[in-house]
């Protein structure tokens, strides 16, 4: 059963409970007056009668007559003939002898020349009391009938039962609409949920109001914006995890296939000291190539996990220590490094820029013609400390450029081969970025050169 239907049958339940237990308990409280009030004009119609019957029996006895039975049932006619006009009927007893029975004589005028029927009950006031002294040895009974009384209570329960039957549909229908109105936001939400529980993530609750369904809409946008994005960046994860794994079984299975096959070539039985040095080196440098690959994915996972505690670093020093470690490599490669600093000091971690600086100009170096130049800047801009590696080689195009900082990714592969690269490096430059909470940027255009460049704190 839906939830609007329960709350219906709910409300609908209490509400007719409540209303009759209320109009019910209205009937018996007015039941009970009307009846106490009848019994209180019983009551005083009686004494009247009484104390009138008292006053004619003295007037009797003060015109020197006796009074007798004859008197008495005389007397007692007189009035039961006036009062059974409204429904009364009297009797009066001497001791325990009747005297005089209105009923009686009721029957025998109404009744004349007819048949005696079992007539069903007569609902009356009957009240008694004795005449005051010295006839206190009658007594008169008093009866009212009051079938008008309960016939009202019957319409009066009737017309109850009428208005149940009238009422409970029109009272149910207006629950309803009423119901349905209230839960139309519980109506939208639901609906919504199923929209993203089907992978429709952009789905949102259109609920406008200032109520508790309002804030209820607003805190299920909110979540289904949190998770909307946490999918989303689930989902390029695990895209990402998929192409790392996809480029390093590519990476691996290159140099493995060609180391098996200048190991099979070595143990060949008739081959040249030339030949085997040849072959020899060969092995060498795909062996170079996968421990390059293993450190660089190893620095990649280093930094995924490492919290970065920067510290006031000379730039003069660092740009010194870089000078240093590629010194070798310019050299081989018949290239200058150009040094141009205009800071003091930057907030970072000395040896994760370090390496920052290294990887953008190895990459320099492979992209850079025998003779060129590198150039590693310092300067601040926009109220931040910018570090520059330039360099004048062949640069990357547009599309190349956008890519340049995915793991594995390499615009010229053949080129990075034959440098033992597996293009990781701008990919471990945007992971140190990233711990420096810093901006990069790359500008690069085909055959005028790239521009790497990290903004950090003064």
């Amino acid at each position: 059963m839906r939830f609007w239907q329960k709350t219906l049958l709910v409300v609908l339940i209490l509400f007719i409970v409540a209303l009759d237990a209320s109009v019910i308990m209205m009937m018996h409280k007015s039941w009970r007056l009307n009846l106490e009030r009848e019994m209180q004009r019983s009551s005083n119609e009686q004494a009247f009668i009484t104390s009138n019957i008292y006053d004619n029996l003295n007037s009797i006895k003060s015109r020197g007559m006796t009074v007798n039975e004859d008197v008495l049932f005389d007397v007692a006619r007189s009035y039961a003939e006036y009062y059974q006009k409204q429904n009364i009927f009297l009797q009066l007893w001497d001791r325990d002898r009747l005297v005089y029975d209105g009923d009686v004589a009721a029957g025998r005028q109404q009744g004349s020349g007819q048949t005696h029927t079992e007539e069903p009950k007569v609902h009356e006031m009957v009240t008694s009391g004795k005449l005051p002294a010295p006839y206190q040895e009658l007594k008169l009974v008093y009866k009212r009938n009051i079938e008008g009384l309960y016939a009202s209570q019957k319409d009066l329960n009737r017309y109850f039962v009428y208005v149940n039957v009238i009422a409970g549909p029109i009272l149910a229908f207006l629950l309803y609409v009423l119901i349905r109105q209230l839960t139309k936001p519980l109506r939208q939400l639901s609906k919504t949920t199923q929209t993203i529980a089907g992978g429709n993530y952009n789905e949102r609750v259109a609920l406008k109001r200032n109520d508790e369904f309002g804030e209820l809409a607003q805190n299920f946008n909110r979540m289904a914006e949190a998770v909307e994005r946490h999918v989303t960046e689930l989902s390029a994860m695990a895209e990402e995890k998929q192409r790392i794994v996809d480029n390093l079984a590519h990476e691996l299975r290159t140099p493995l296939t060609s180391m098996q096959g200048f190991a099979q070539y070595l143990n060949s039985a008739h081959i040249s000291e030339e030949e085997r040095i040849t072959a020899s080196g060969y092995i060498w440098s795909e062996t170079l190539r996968l421990k390059n690959l293993a450190f660089k994915l190893l620095d990649l996972s280093v930094l995924r996990r490492r919290s970065v505690e920067r510290i006031r670093i000379s730039v003069d020093e660092l740009f010194q220590s870089v000078r240093q470690m590629e010194q070798e490599n310019l050299e081989k490669a018949g290239m200058t490094l150009v040094l141009y600093n205009a800071l003091e000091s930057v907030w970072g971690d000395p040896d994760l820029l370090a390496s920052f600086l290294v990887n953008c100009i190895d990459n320099a170096i492979h992209a850079s013609a025998e003779g060129s130049e590198i150039r590693l800047s310092a300067y601040e801009q926009h109220s931040a400390a910018v570090l520059e590696v330039r360099d004048f080689g062949k640069g990357m195009s547009e599309q190349q450029a956008q890519r340049a900082f995915e793991p594995f990714y390499r615009g010229d592969s053949a080129r990075s081969r034959e440098h033992g690269g597996a293009g990781l490096g701008l990919s471990i430059c945007k992971q140190i970025a990233e711990a420096h909470q810093a901006t990069l940027s790359l500008e690069s255009r085909e055959n005028e050169g790239t521009c790497v460049r990290i903004f950090l704190c003064l």
